[in-house]
């Protein structure tokens, strides 16, 4: 049932995005512009997001593929991973919300920023403009940097209450967003927002906020939009949501599912604010590092909010729930600051971020060691108070390449691995060391250092397992800053331009490489890997690969496999230098083999024979 919710939520969030109206072109910088055109000329299934904005928005440790304009941090299937290049994802629709009484009118009147819709008159974003992306090399930064910048005024749309009476949606706000993200090791587990606000319209009572409505968890996994649970950290007054499979509540048991989910994410989401005008004084003040949220609420699906004015009651904090919920399910958070006076004319300025910690303030369970959530507020906080300087002894040397040519750097049970040296690609720190690492696993690891060179070197040799694959990285590291490269970091991928003349990172800092055994004479010496074959093998990479391996063969040979009836099931024609052939369990009619037991019968081009047996168990996977 929750799976079809899941669905049908989806479904009726793809009808209003393809639905909806054809963004403008914003006249200014052009050649910045990232096209963010509807759905209309998309196909669920499209491959359209083949823009930087879609493909290379994503930095270091705190990964997004998409922040878009609409206001979705990650986007439909393109998720927010953390840590970069990982499987443990998240996903959330967020955006500004404000609120007041315009001009001396009694009710109260509200701004979402969450998501431009025709359907609902208090929603602005995309509707008049494009973003804008800018990287480092705009700035001159020695580093990876984005900064996506939205213009959004309300004067483009009319408030309609009902049909027939329409009222003034003007709310006298020219709002600049500014979303920025930078690409260094602990300075990337965090993405600022800067807004920018400029009034033509006095304001009574006004509040500003931000809401976030929160999925922290696997995306792959359907019970990740029901297992998580908000809360509120008075020392730094901050609202955050956080997955419940690794971080209960204190004083609450852990989940029943705790020790089947090793693989989901222990991450906590932080909203927090980094400077405001001081809230008793002219909203035109300068932003004050001091400021921090007035309001927190939370609330879930079956409390949502019923008005408008129940709404701005909500960010004024007027209509409040105590923090921290009993139970764990799919919750919005929302903070605001206020309330202020605005005259026509004033402009304020807002600073507030996302942060992302592994678990909260307990990382025991930390799969990478990442930091705490509340460790990364605190450095979130001294990097703005600190102006966003980045020391250049932070900068981290550039991953290298690894794009290994799988006929000639695999001999056997060997990966040659070879890299290329290289001086300051994209600034930073410069390697004066390289160590290789080797992980059996997963290419999130965990990893073993198995070698380590001067910069001088350049190739190595890594042994590799028959019939698994074996996942291989090199990092950089330079000694003098106590600083090494992240195969996940965008830092430390190394950038190609494609066709179309944009700069993109590619792919190759890790390698994955599946073992081979030597070429035999002898037929003695044959195996089948894994035997038996319990519902899957570590070597299958794709979704419903079914992969079975045969080793120690001679470099000829053909290879019969039969059921326990004697019929003949298929047959393998091996012609290769290594002695490793794989078998993707289907008859020779491309049927998929049933569980049981299985017979061999490999004859070599001498004529010589051996047989075999092994089992196969089929399973859910």
């Amino acid at each position: 049932m929750k799976r079809f919710i899941c669905f049908l939520v989806a479904a009726c969030l793809l009808m209003v995005y393809w639905g909806g109206p054809e963004a403008k072109i914003n006249p200014l910088k052009k050649d910045k512009l990232i096209s963010l055109t509807d759905g209309k000329n998309r196909t669920p299934h499209a491959t359209a997001f083949n823009d930087s904005f879609f493909t290379d928005l994503h930095i270091g440790t705190f990964w997004f593929p998409a922040i878009s304009n609409k206001g979705y941090v990650g986007y439909w299937d393109l998720s927010a991973y953390y840590p970069g290049g990982g499987d443990q994802s998240n996903v959330w629709q967020a955006g500004m919300w404000a609120g007041g009484y315009v001009q001396g009118r009694s009710f109260a009147w509200r701004y979402l920023g969450s998501d431009g819709s025709d359907s609902d008159g208090a929603q602005y974003d995309t509707l008049d403009e494009q973003a804008i992306v800018e990287t480092e090399a705009d700035f001159g930064y020695p580093y990876p940097y984005r900064r996506l910048t939205v213009h959004v005024n309300t004067a483009t749309k009319p408030f309609v209450v009902s049909a027939g009476d329409t009222v003034d949606g003007d709310m006298g706000m020219d709002i600049t967003y500014e979303w920025h993200q930078w690409g260094v090791p602990d300075y990337d587990h965090w993405i600022f927002v800067h807004v920018t606000i400029a009034f033509s319209k006095s304001i009574d009572d006004f509040w500003w906020g931000w809401m976030s409505d929160c999925d922290v968890g696997d995306v792959n996994v359907p019970d990740v939009y029901f297992d998580d649970f908000a809360g509120w950290d008075d020392t730094y007054k901050f609202a955050y949501m956080r997955d419940w499979d690794y971080d209960p509540l204190a004083g609450q048991p852990e989940a029943e599912t705790t020790v089947d989910s090793l693989f989901l994410s222990p991450n906590a989401i932080g909203q927090i604010l980094l400077a405001a005008p001081p809230v008793g004084g002219p909203i035109s003040d300068p932003p004050d590092i001091t400021q921090r949220w007035i309001s927190k609420n939370y609330w879930d699906w079956n409390n949502d909010v019923s008005s408008v004015q129940n709404q701005y009651d909500r960010l004024a904090g007027i209509w409040i729930n105590p923090f921290p919920p009993e139970d764990e399910f799919d919750y919005r958070i929302l903070n605001g600051v206020g309330p202020y006076d605005v005259s026509a004319g004033e402009t304020a300025e807002f600073w507030m971020a996302y942060v992302i910690g592994e678990g909260y303030d307990d990382g025991s369970r930390a799969t990478f060691g990442l930091g705490t959530l509340i460790d990364h507020v605190q450095d979130a906080h001294a990097f703005f108070d600190g102006a966003m300087v980045i020391p250049p002894s932070a900068i981290s040397p550039l991953a290298p390449d690894l794009d290994p040519d799988l006929d000639v750097d695999v001999v056997a049970d060997q990966l040659n691995v070879d890299w290329a040296p290289y001086n300051d690609i994209a600034g930073g720190a410069i390697a004066d060391s390289f160590f290789i690492y080797v992980s059996t696993i997963s290419k999130l690891g965990p990893w073993e250092r198995v070698a380590a060179f001067d910069n001088t070197v350049t190739s190595t040799t890594v042994n590799l397992i028959p019939g698994f694959f074996t996942y291989v990285w090199v990092q950089a590291y330079d000694v003098d800053n106590g600083v090494g490269s992240n195969p996940y970091a965008l830092s430390s991928r190394l950038y190609e331009v494609d066709e179309s003349g944009i700069l993109r990172a590619n792919e190759n800092t890790i390698t994955s490489v599946i073992g081979n055994t030597a070429a035999e004479t002898a037929l003695g010496n044959i195996t089948v890997a894994p035997n038996p074959y319990v519902g899957t093998n570590e070597a299958e990479l794709e979704e419903f690969e079914t992969l079975l391996g045969f080793h120690h063969l001679p470099e000829q040979c053909t290879i019969y496999i039969y059921n326990l009836l004697g019929n003949l099931v298929d047959i393998i024609h091996h012609d290769a230098p290594s002695g490793s052939e794989f078998w993707d369990m289907t008859t020779r009619s491309g049927e998929s083999i049933s569980s049981g037991i299985y017979i061999y019968r490999v004859k070599a081009e001498n004529g010589e024979e051996a047989l075999g047996k092994f089992a196969v168990i089929k399973g859910q996977r």
